[in-house]
């Protein structure tokens, strides 16, 4: 089951977040210094608690404060065996990409927490969900990278002239031994051989045409990373970014369901992704 906070936990969230707490402060003392606190303070309280209530009975809110709690709840699974062996595979270029990607993550928070301030710290419910979505990303950047280095040592390994010249001469045997009235056995095992050598052709081919699918998704999902990690400089309201953090996870989503319909390597399925961000912040 998942963990819901409730709407306790809600209304906690929504009021401690920095933007919250940093208008909640500047409206008191707007209201003092105005020297009518009476008439002030309440239209504040008034404003705050119709934000309280917005917000924590906002759907999206809600779906990224019950994320956040369930991925602290979670224990932490030990991706460094599985991360070194994508790393040992893959080519030093596939590799770089994906570090560079990362080191851009990683810059881009930073320059976010400058924005946000040393009061804010890593805690707001925006932090949380494009660092949650971004891990996700990331690690399934690192995946599909990995599957289509496997296809692409697959389509090395086979000469597709080779198998293309060996289903001609397949088809030539079975003409020559039917026009010569050979033995229906040996005319069967002529076929049989045709057949097998055509299924090795198609493979080739569904094998390039998966190849093509995941280049086009791996740059997809790096072009994703880039957007929601420049979304933390610029970011404001909880709710637009949670929309565009719900509409970034749903197409995840529909790529890993789309890639395990693809006859690819497998792709280390787990449900958790590593700390690429968190453990270096």
């Amino acid at each position: 089951m998942p963990a819901r906070g409730g709407f306790v936990t809600y209304i906690r969230t929504a009021f401690l977040w920095h933007w919250n707490l940093l208008a909640l402060g500047a409206g008191a003392v707007f209201s003092f210094l105005s020297g009518q606190p009476d008439t002030f303070l309440p239209i504040f309280l008034a404003a705050e608690i119709l934000y309280l209530g917005l917000l924590a009975t906002h759907p999206r809110f809600q779906k990224a404060v019950d994320a956040s709690l369930m991925s602290r709840q979670q224990p932490l699974v030990n991706h460094a065996e599985i991360i070194e062996q994508i790393r040992q595979r893959l080519t030093p270029p596939d590799w770089n990409r994906f570090e560079q990607l990362r080191d851009r993550c990683l810059s881009l928070n930073r320059i976010a927490e400058q924005i946000r301030g040393p009061q804010a710290g890593n805690s707001s419910p925006i932090h949380s969900m494009q660092t949650d979505s971004l891990e996700r990303l990331l690690w399934l950047f690192l995946k599909l990278l990995y599957s289509r280095d496997a296809l692409q040592r697959f389509l090395s390994g086979t000469d597709k002239s080779g198998l293309e010249a060996q289903i001609q001469s397949a088809q030539r045997e079975i003409q020559e031994a039917t026009t010569n009235q050979r033995t229906d056995k040996l005319i069967r095992t002529l076929e049989d051989k045709h057949d097998t050598l055509m299924q090795r052709l198609a493979n080739y081919q569904r094998a390039e045409e998966n190849r093509e699918i995941l280049a086009a998704e791996i740059d997809r999902i790096e072009q994703k990373v880039n957007a929601i990690s420049e979304l933390s400089i610029s970011a404001r309201d909880p709710a637009d970014v949670s929309a565009q953090v719900d509409g970034i996870a749903e197409g995840v989503s529909v790529t890993e369901e789309a890639i395990r319909k693809l006859d690819v390597p497998p792709l280390f399925d787990s449900e958790t992704a590593p700390r690429f961000l968190t453990q270096t912040e």
